[in-house]
């Protein structure tokens, strides 16, 4: 029977190896998650820490090639601490092969992409005059202009467009009522560069851009995307 408690013996050596093995991953899988959260919640703007969640396993073996594949990030009110820069309500980011060669005291992201939600609050902050969501993607904006030396105040529908190259946003085929009296199409549009300029989508943390927007009742769900992206304190 010597044999066999032989084996028992190196069972319970390999498990008690493979356990600390485990246990030794984990804690540097969520000591690293800890050191990205701060480095992370600086560079979002964001008032309380984000959700950091490194992925894949084992974590230590990444590490070592000082290369994570995947981070996931998801942050609420990005922007919040700097009056200077558009608030992102939420963001809900992948980072992939994010590279550190500090222990996430800095990083390099090569390529990142997710969803940001813009709250209209923000959109009617930048427009300066009052915006509501109406439904079926369209908003209204109440607003007032001078146009050829008199004082217009019209409410201006449409549905929120989003130009890529230049990163703004303005209404795709507005209806435009002017002292009660609906504008018909061509009138209405020459009249919205007058009365509406283009709202410019800037300081999106990690200078992220977006590539498309959804207009639903809970705000502008964009999506967005970004590469090479240093990340220092």
């Amino acid at each position: 029977m010597r044999w066999l408690r032989g084996v028992v013996l190196l069972v319970v050596v390999l498990a008690l190896l493979g356990g600390g093995l485990y246990l030794g991953d984990r804690y540097a899988e969520q000591r690293a998650e800890r050191e990205a959260t701060v480095e992370l919640q600086q560079q979002l703007g964001t008032a309380q820490p984000p959700a950091v969640d490194i992925q894949g396993s084992p974590f230590l073996t990444q590490l070592a090639a000082r290369s994570i594949g995947s981070v996931h990030v998801v942050a609420d009110g990005m922007n919040t601490t700097s009056d200077a820069l558009l608030p992102i309500a939420h963001a809900d980011l992948v980072l992939t092969d994010v590279t550190t060669t500090d222990w996430f005291a800095s990083m390099t992201v090569s390529h990142a992409e997710g969803t940001v939600r813009i709250d209209y609050s923000a959109l009617q902050g930048l427009a300066e005059a009052p915006l509501t969501y109406l439904g079926n993607g369209r908003v209204r904006i109440d607003t007032t202009a001078t146009v050829v030396g008199r004082r217009v105040v019209a409410q201006i529908i449409g549905s929120p467009q989003l130009d890529v190259e230049d990163q703004t946003i303005t209404l795709a085929d507005p209806d435009i009522t002017v002292a009660g009296v609906n504008l018909p199409g061509f009138t209405a549009n020459a009249l919205l560069r007058a009365l509406l300029k283009p709202l410019p989508i800037t300081g999106i943390p990690l200078d992220l851009r977006m590539t498309s927007i959804d207009p639903q009742e809970s705000g502008i769900h964009a999506v967005v995307v970004g590469d090479s992206i240093p990340i220092t304190r």
